[in-house]
């Protein structure tokens, strides 16, 4: 498997919401603005290929285009890289509170305080995502006297892991995507975890009752009913991607579910809280 970094231009006032997701749904990763001026805007994507597949870029330039014909878009540079090459430029060291993450190739010995991740589709969770983060330290905050935990939207199972190093009691990793079900698992067998419970899936429904909840998703996931996220029965939930621009109609979601806030951080233009159910 190769990566192709690719840059693209486009004018300033096309690059919105429909196409960021237009490049998300084509399995792009790490997406990020390089230049912007009044007029024109040049942005970055990686995408994983199969060696020898030089035509993608037009493909995903083709299809573009007949979705948004109005929108002017053009390639800027491309550039494949191998993906051991890709993982090291990706995946990074972390320490919050009481949690330290390594990628797998610093691993030298066995030490337990240390949590080990790889990457083998590029899941969220490796790139330290200010949501990432702030999880991180709400979860450092959390009493090991959760029964049954969730972590919905799982990506590589990070937010997991941290779970599974604080308590031995089950939590469940619920992740839509089967192909990160699948990292989950590989992260999972390298830190010798067993108290992970995978699921595909993209509902709470399953799920009766529970003490604690770990929600890492945007603001769309949570206002959509169908995922049951705020509709299940926790006792606790830390809960965050969302954007700042977002807090206020998030804050009156949570309303409408008797979902109190006991505290709320923000980074970077993110927010995340950790709530407690009401009348439960």
């Amino acid at each position: 498997m190769n990566i192709k970094i690719i840059r693209f231009r486009t004018l300033s006032k096309d690059f919105d919401k429909n196409l960021v997701s237009f490049f998300i749904l084509e399995g792009s990763k790490n997406m990020q603005i390089i230049q912007i001026d009044n007029e024109y805007l040049i942005f970055q994507v990686e995408i994983f290929t199969g060696k020898g597949n030089n035509m993608i870029t037009e493909k995903i330039l083709d299809k573009f285009r007949k979705f948004y014909p109005n929108k002017y878009i053009d390639i800027q540079l491309e550039k494949d890289i191998d993906f051991e090459e890709w993982k090291r430029m990706r995946l990074k060291s972390l320490s919050v509170g009481k949690f330290t993450f390594k990628p797998i190739f610093e691993k030298t010995e066995k030490d337990d305080s240390v949590i080990y991740l790889d990457t083998l589709v590029g899941a969220f969770g490796i790139d330290n995502h200010p949501t990432t983060i702030i999880c991180l330290e709400m979860i450092n905050k959390m009493e090991p006297k959760f029964k049954l935990a969730v972590d919905f939207g799982s990506g590589n199972g990070i937010l997991s892991l941290a779970l599974s190093q604080i308590s031995k009691s089950p939590t469940i990793a619920i992740e839509i995507f089967y192909s990160y079900c699948l990292e989950i698992k590989h992260n999972c067998k390298i830190n010798n975890v067993e108290n992970i419970i995978v699921l595909n899936g993209d509902s709470m429904g399953l799920i009766k009752e529970l003490d604690l909840l770990v929600s890492n998703v945007p603001f769309s996931v949570f206002a959509d009913p169908n995922t049951n996220i705020l509709n299940s029965k926790f006792k606790k939930a830390i809960l965050s991607g969302i954007k700042i621009e977002n807090k206020e109609e998030f804050i009156n979601l949570l309303r409408q579910y008797n979902i109190q806030i006991l505290d709320l951080q923000e980074k970077e233009g993110w927010i995340g809280v950790i709530t407690e159910k009401q009348g439960r």
